[in-house]
């Protein structure tokens, strides 16, 4: 979690963020990104209005450079930005299962790719929260099962499926945007390919054929196997669909195209994947 706290908050991150910060009331959240000058993804998450703080929640590894990031721009801005992981416990829901009450100080967050909601509570309150789900008969959900749901849903990770090296809607994150607010880093581009442009990538499923290609590996069309058309961007065996990944693609693999590496094929899926 990326606490931005201070009186010039919202302002602040107005001018930083895709999404429209205005008018968050006590629990409300939006989706937003961070974006280089040249539009370029630098991060993304669910941003919460908890208080007298506004909450990024990112993942774990990218909280020291987002902080860094935010912490050079508001140098002259009565805000601050600092790390507040340690006060925070993140619990992910799937299916349609909650408990009714939650502890004093916590949020729940809305449903978002795979996950049915999120709860963040106060650290303290973890084993509390913990106790009211398995009463409620919630099952832990492993690390393999969680990243298997992720694909089958399309929910891009940063740093994995969206870098900076990509666009926002290259990688799906169309949601993330606000097409209505004023400036923001990045936002002529945004504006210009909404306006002007069309990507020439975008975020795909993948159905190997017949077992997992690793993150990183290059796709070709069968007949032409000297021109990259896809890099696999996260793979899982699902127990529902089998051997599946995410990769970003040309806009000339179209859905149901076959690629291939080597002796590996993937066929191109829209994304969420169709059950089985």
């Amino acid at each position: 979690m990326v606490a931005v706290e201070g009186a010039d908050r919202e302002a602040f991150l107005q001018g930083q963020l895709t999404q429209d910060v205005r008018g968050l009331a006590p629990g409300d959240s939006r989706l937003a990104a961070g974006l280089t000058p040249k539009g370029k993804v630098l991060f993304f998450g669910p941003l919460l209005a908890a208080g007298e703080r506004l909450l990024l929640v990112l993942p774990r590894d990218s909280v020291p450079g987002v902080q860094a990031h935010l912490t050079k721009y508001a140098v002259f801005q009565k805000a601050t930005v600092r790390d507040a992981s340690a006060d925070y416990a993140l619990v992910e829901l799937y299916g349609a299962g909650a408990p009714a009450a939650l502890p004093e100080g916590a949020w729940r967050l809305p449903a978002w790719g795979e996950l049915a909601g999120q709860l963040l509570v106060p650290a303290a309150a973890r084993e509390q929260i913990e106790a009211a789900l398995a009463a409620a008969g919630s099952e832990p959900v492993g690390d393999e099962e969680a990243e298997a749901l992720r694909i089958e849903a399309g929910r891009p990770r940063l740093g994995a499926d969206a870098t900076d090296a990509n666009l926002p809607d290259e990688v799906g994150l169309e949601e993330a945007i606000s097409r209505t607010k004023g400036c923001y880093v990045g936002q002529e581009v945004v504006a210009r390919r909404k306006t002007y442009g069309k990507p020439t990538r975008r975020l795909v499923g993948l159905r190997f054929e017949p077992a997992v290609l690793p993150p990183g590996t290059e796709l070709s069309s069968p007949d032409r196997p000297d021109r990259v058309l896809a890099r696999v961007t996260s793979a899982a065996v699902s127990p529902r669909l089998g051997p599946i990944g995410l990769a970003v693609a040309s806009v000339d693999a179209t859905d149901g195209a076959r690629l291939a590496s080597g002796a590996q094929q993937a066929v191109v899926a829209p994304l969420p994947f169709a059950p089985p």
